[in-house]
């Protein structure tokens, strides 16, 4: 039997899937997981070479009687919205620490 707890699909793929094997994804919850890899798809999503894309979200766990199924669209828009959200910030922190070393 194979296990594996995340993958992706698409143009960066790869550097998704990277990513998602660093998260210690048996310690979060199905909902911070999806949190967590929203935020990789957003983050290597190249906004000037590719075109806009359309997130989709599947998940297995508890909550859907360990069935696999699509997140459901209000759920996936929310966690895109913070997702993006906590990207900006972290990009306006880093912004920040450059400014306070010049």
């Amino acid at each position: 039997m194979q296990r594996y707890y995340g993958t992706a699909i698409g143009k960066a793929k790869q550097s998704a899937k990277t990513q998602i094997e660093k998260l210690k994804l048996e310690e979060l919850s199905a909902r911070d997981a999806l949190f967590e890899v929203s935020k990789i798809i957003h983050e290597v999503h190249d906004d000037v070479k590719d075109k806009e894309f359309e997130l989709e979200l599947s998940w297995m766990c508890e909550e859907t009687n360990h069935q696999h199924v699509l997140v459901p669209s209000a759920m996936r828009d929310e966690i895109s919205a913070r997702a993006k959200a906590a990207l900006e910030e972290e990009s306006d922190e880093e912004e920040d620490e450059e400014e306070d070393e010049e």
